[in-house]
């Protein structure tokens, strides 16, 4: 790094403390001195020494540590693969159930598509148990289904039997859980709703909780947290609020956060038109670890925000860092809790990763590297060089591995050719011992691109499934 650029990230570090000090938080300088994350060209300078575990994970998939064994994974949150009874539960599409092709390769549903309802029972046979017109999301309550399915422009939320007769339908439009017997939905209006299943099934009459429109971040057996905008009485302007409803329909405003306030951060040129959101929420315990910012500009792209923490009652709100990325990713081995976040901006040399470590609790500094969050790091995804799919499914700082390198090969998996892309790896969810994921072939369509904005023709896609006690992989079916 040359002395100019030292010169000028350390004015940049300088910023970002002074900042932090008027955003309210307590870390100090000697905090984030201290916290400065392990770099990957610190890892295996000594010319001809053997690599290390760790170096050969950061060697294959840019962080560490990694684990191939998948015997411990922990419980999925599942929307595409429905577990019941010790079965799975999933739809079966065809070539004429989405669109031939979209933008960024997002393929809408045609709406009325009949599909095959398959089951796989426990010994792996699948057999098909009847016929749906759903799509998306679908979750089993009770012996039910409850999911969603298109009606013109619009969607209706419906539950079925698992063959799929005995159909009643719902004045909501999307399902987005299912908590403790009750399907939280998103009304036609974006508001919020639940079937308690225990008491509504057969009526179908539906709890409004919520009628203007907001966002839904994530519910527990008590709550669900959304957010949503309001009129400040203090800035006579619509802010962002932060609120929580019970099952009975009392909201709660957790905190109202003002464009003044994100300003104050961030710097006064870092809110345009737009209004800021809430892009990633975590709960761990009672507490409450969000991200608050703005996307701008004809890209939409996030313009960077603080990292919050809160208990659920709202109390004890306070800054923890400012991030140039809406994810982060949460550590805690129940002693100690470690925030890691993307402080990387466009004065940052390619030689850091930008991740920074901050302890929330305790004084412990696990041996992790992470790299940057392109996306939450708690989704599987595909690692772009080794065409591995990757996850991080709990707080552990461990990376699974639950589709290898060579593994990805065999199946001719390669998302990107030249920086082209080439393949889609969507809908991976893992269900008890199994690890569901669709590879659609993409051909890049130029006519139809608008600018920047890419279009893909849809090709063949493959649904799998890999065993993960014996490693075995088998194509379920193809379109």
């Amino acid at each position: 790094m040359g002395k100019g650029k030292m010169i000028l990230k350390s004015l940049l570090f300088l910023l970002a403390v002074a900042l932090l000090s008027g955003c309210g938080t307590d870390a100090g300088i000697e905090e984030l001195e201290s916290s400065a994350a392990v770099l990957p060209e610190q890892v295996g300078q000594e010319t001809g020494a053997e690599l290390t575990e760790t170096e050969q994970n950061v060697t294959l998939y840019d962080r560490s540590p990694v684990s191939f064994d998948l015997s411990a994974l922990p419980a999925m949150e599942n929307r595409m693969y429905a577990l019941w009874d010790g079965k799975v539960y999933f739809r079966q599409y065809t070539d004429e159930s989405f669109e031939k092709g979209g933008l960024w390769a997002n393929f809408e549903p045609i709406a009325g598509a009949e599909k095959e309802l398959m089951c796989m029972e426990s010994d792996g046979k699948i057999v098909q148990t009847g016929t749906d017109h759903g799509d998306g999301s679908m979750f089993i309550v009770d012996g039910r289904i409850y999911s969603q399915r298109r009606q013109g422009e619009t969607y209706k939320v419906y539950s079925c039997g698992l063959d799929g007769k005995d159909v009643e339908e719902y004045s909501s439009s999307y399902v987005l859980a299912a908590r403790d017997g009750r399907i939280i939905c998103q009304t036609e209006e974006g508001g919020l709703s639940y079937i308690d299943t225990n008491i509504d099934a057969e009526t179908g009459r539906e709890h409004v909780l919520v009628e203007e429109s907001v966002y839904y971040l994530d519910a527990t057996e008590e709550e669900i947290f959304y957010y949503g905008y309001q009129k400040s009485n203090e800035t006579e302007n619509e802010e962002l609020v932060l609120c929580a409803v019970d099952y009975e329909g009392m909201v709660s405003v957790l905190k109202m956060f003002t464009r003044q306030e994100y300003m104050d951060c961030m710097g006064q040129d870092a809110l345009y038109e737009y209004p800021m959101d809430i892009p990633y929420f975590k709960r761990l315990g009672d507490t409450l670890y969000f991200s608050a910012g703005s996307y701008n500009g004809n890209a939409h792209m996030y313009s960077g925000g603080p990292i919050y923490s809160m208990e659920k009652d709202g109390s004890n709100c306070r800054v923890e860092a400012l991030s140039y990325g809406q994810f982060f990713y949460l550590y805690d081995d129940g002693e100690n809790r470690i925030l890691y976040y993307d402080a990387t901006d466009i004065w940052t040399t390619s030689e850091d990763t930008g991740i920074r470590p901050i302890n929330l609790r305790g004084t412990a500094q696990p041996d992790i590297i992470l790299p940057p969050p392109y996306r939450a790091y708690d989704d599987p995804y595909v690692h772009g060089e080794s065409n591995a799919i990757l996850w991080y499914p709990d707080t552990s700082g461990v990376c699974y591995v639950l589709l290898t390198e060579e593994e990805s090969a065999a199946l001719s998996i390669d998302a990107y050719v030249d920086g082209s892309r080439m393949q889609a790896i969507e809908d991976i969810e893992y269900v008890e011992g199994r690890i569901f994921f669709t590879v659609t072939d993409l051909t890049y369509n130029r006519d139809s691109s608008i600018g920047w904005r890419d279009y893909y023709d849809r090709g063949r896609s493959a649904c799998y499934c890999k065993d993960t006690e014996s490693g075995e992989i088998r194509l379920l079916y193809e379109y």
